[in-house]
């Protein structure tokens, strides 16, 4: 007996184990589907949460690894990171969570970024190849300092 699938407000008669032949087409159809509804969850450029180490000190832009897109194909970006410090030999942590929305038109990114407005020394910028960078502030007796982010996009037709 199928068993009724739902995407969206389309229901699909999908075969179950057992079932005669002949569920070719339904079963291709429900697969399209599927297909088109998972693209607004992961697009081909999106970048899934990713860690990178930032360097203590950091006063010229240094590339941010793993940020950094294809302008040829991206138009416009959407990023969420958490930026992570602790220094005094580990006894104080600072946290700083922002938003970057950028846009690439064809010539030059250009971005805007808000933060939760705790100031960890970190500043981001990107350059028009798509390449994120960074600086960060000297924290006396530095420990470590992250930065976990993720990003969505909006893809060239």
């Amino acid at each position: 007996m199928p068993k009724n699938l739902q995407i969206g407000s389309r229901i699909f008669e999908y075969p179950a184990q057992g079932d005669k032949a002949g569920w070719g087409e339904e079963a291709t159809e429900w697969a399209s589907a599927v297909t088109d509804a998972l693209t607004t969850v992961q697009g081909p450029n999106d970048i899934l949460t990713t860690s990178a180490t930032l360097i203590n000190n950091q006063t010229t832009p240094a590339n941010i690894p793993g940020l950094n897109f294809d302008v040829s194909e991206v138009q416009a970006i959407d990023i969420k990171y958490l930026v992570i410090r602790t220094f005094d030999s580990g006894a104080s942590v600072i946290t700083e969570a922002g938003r970057v929305l950028g846009s690439f038109n064809g010539t030059e990114f250009t971005i805007s970024v808000e933060t939760d407005g705790n100031d960890t020394g970190f500043d981001i910028s990107v350059l028009n190849s798509g390449q994120f960078q960074y600086t960060t502030s000297d924290l006396t007796n530095h420990v470590s300092s992250t930065i976990r982010f993720e990003a969505k996009t909006i893809d060239l037709p």
